[in-house]
């Protein structure tokens, strides 16, 4: 080989090993994403939907920065809401990164204050619900592909998934399947970590873990079929007559369980 054959190899495998290393630290920085509420929420990608701007403020609690989502009475009407009230966060599609065979590891923190109030059944309403936390999928309708909603009776948190080819009401007998949490319990810290594969077919999976005790351990479909997801931050619930917060904190994600931080271990 000449010299000058030489250099032009040398030349095109340094090349070659850059444009590898720059696709391997955009798939790395793609697959992070990390907001701890300590000077915006607006800053991390997320989007407010909500009666007023009031509705979502920044806070302080139990040593932790977050950010508090409070619906007040009359509160409907909010992004597809109908009657039900809402104060949410919403992050994109293109920032969620929850697509067709895309693996991801999240973790987030979630804690109940003072001025939470549970749904409550009523006579007009005799199936009260609430929703805290969800990848809601990208269609205009039917229950998210994951959440951690509330049941009134008796008063406790569990998981939802709802995915593959029919798209699922929620209902009783529909494909939604759930998982207890266990009892809603004010002023204290939720940590909760997840393990996905988004997926409309068979090869999906979902594991999730709060402070470090596994709850599900789910194999199958995670999205519904032609579609995407995104994440919520929620405060989503059937009208109860009150003022209802909930607080979240330290949203992550990364490529692996080790990259979310020590703090967010199962």
């Amino acid at each position: 080989m000449s010299a000058s054959a030489r250099t032009h190899w040398m030349l095109a495998s340094l090349l070659a090993v850059a444009a590898a290393s720059a696709a391997y630290m955009h798939t790395e920085v793609a697959a992070r994403f990390s907001c701890g509420f300590e000077a915006s929420w607006s800053a991390c990608g997320f989007a407010q939907q909500a009666k007023a701007p009031d509705r979502v403020t920044l806070v302080e609690v139990a040593g932790r920065s977050g950010v508090r989502l409070r619906t007040l009475p009359g509160d409907r009407d909010i992004a597809g809401s109908g009657e039900a009230e809402r104060a949410d966060l919403a992050l994109s599609p293109e920032a969620s990164g929850c697509f067709e065979g895309q693996e991801q590891w999240w973790a987030h923190s979630l804690l109940f204050p003072s001025d939470y109030e549970l749904p409550v059944a009523t006579a007009a309403d005799p199936w009260p619900w609430g929703v805290v936390f969800d990848f809601h999928h990208t269609g205009s309708r039917g229950q998210a592909n994951f959440q951690v909603d509330v049941a009134d009776f008796p008063p406790r948190l569990r998981f939802a998934i709802s995915a593959g080819p029919v798209v699922s009401s929620g209902a009783p007998g529909s494909p939604t399947q759930r998982w207890e949490i266990g009892p809603i319990v004010k002023n204290r810290w939720y940590d909760f970590v997840y393990h996905v594969r988004w997926s409309s077919h068979g090869d999906g999976w979902f594991d999730a873990w709060v402070d470090g005790k596994q709850i599900v351990h789910y194999r199958g479909p995670t999205l519904y079929a032609g579609q995407g997801c995104y994440l919520k931050l929620a405060n989503y619930h059937t009208p109860v007559g009150k003022p209802v917060s909930v607080v979240h904190a330290r949203v992550r994600r990364g490529p692996t369980r080790e990259a979310l931080g020590s703090g967010a271990l199962p």
